[in-house]
């Protein structure tokens, strides 16, 4: 678990796979240590969950993160999901309009209760 200026970085890896789950606050004071902090679990995975659910805040800081998240898994041929709530979504209705973030489709409301559970099925 890392703590970078109101938010906090956890990692849960099975097999190949890894989530990593985000609380708090994405800015511009963070979002670069976030985008790190995912690249470096990426070893000896192969699909990435990254969690947002429990995120209060996303500033536009956090959307270009996630465009360097997504480039990074792209060369290091790990697929992966974006797993967020209410706040993320929000944003990424503006700034993600064509769906280049490989967005995950919510399954029910008792995912959202169940967010920071990091164990994969």
């Amino acid at each position: 678990c890392e703590h970078h200026h109101r938010a906090q970085f956890s990692a849960s890896h099975r097999a190949s796979n890894v989530v990593v789950t985000v609380e708090g606050e994405v800015d511009a004071t963070n979002s670069r240590a976030m985008a790190t902090y995912v690249e470096s679990q990426l070893f000896g995975v192969s699909h990435l969950v990254l969690d947002l659910r429990l995120v209060d805040f996303f500033g536009t800081a956090g959307f270009a993160a996630l465009h360097n998240i997504n480039v990074i898994c792209s060369r290091s041929g790990v697929t992966w999901q974006l797993r967020c709530g209410r706040q993320v979504r929000r944003l990424l209705a503006v700034c993600n309009p064509d769906g280049v973030l490989p967005l995950e489709k919510p399954q029910s409301v008792l995912d959202d209760l169940q967010a920071g559970d990091c164990a994969l099925a």
